[in-house]
């Protein structure tokens, strides 16, 4: 697969990356955000991800190789699953969920992304 291209940061969550619910943790996403930091991590983990192939990473697989912290390393999965650009399997390696690219599930089972929906109108939230 070639590099993975997306010209702007995916911020799902009220227009951010999201964060923990201290004023701490916001303030450090909406800087990030819009410093090009969250645009370059989550680029990083894609390519980083894309050279995994079907054997994928976890949450501390990633953390350890960038030496980031518990929440930076899941919270930008979290945002690249919830995007559906990553794929979050069932299966376990530590205890921790495996990570994939989605052309590498290989027919084995997904956790399926959670989508809020408008109690209104039924679109997605």
């Amino acid at each position: 697969m070639d590099e993975i291209d997306f010209s702007e940061p995916i911020l799902p969550y009220a227009g951010t990356s999201g964060w923990s619910g201290s004023e701490t943790s916001k303030e450090r996403a909406i800087s990030q955000d819009g410093d090009g930091t969250t645009f370059r991590r989550q680029k990083m983990v894609l390519n980083y991800l894309d050279g995994q192939h079907d054997y994928g990473i976890t949450w501390a697989e990633l953390a350890n190789h960038f030496r980031w912290h518990h929440g930076t390393a899941s919270g930008i999965l979290s945002v690249l699953h919830k995007a559906g650009l990553v794929a979050r399997l069932t299966e376990k390696r530590d205890r921790c969920a495996v990570y994939v690219l989605p052309p590498f599930v290989e027919g084995r089972e997904i956790v399926k992304r959670k989508v809020k929906t408008c109690h209104n109108c039924g679109h997605e939230l």
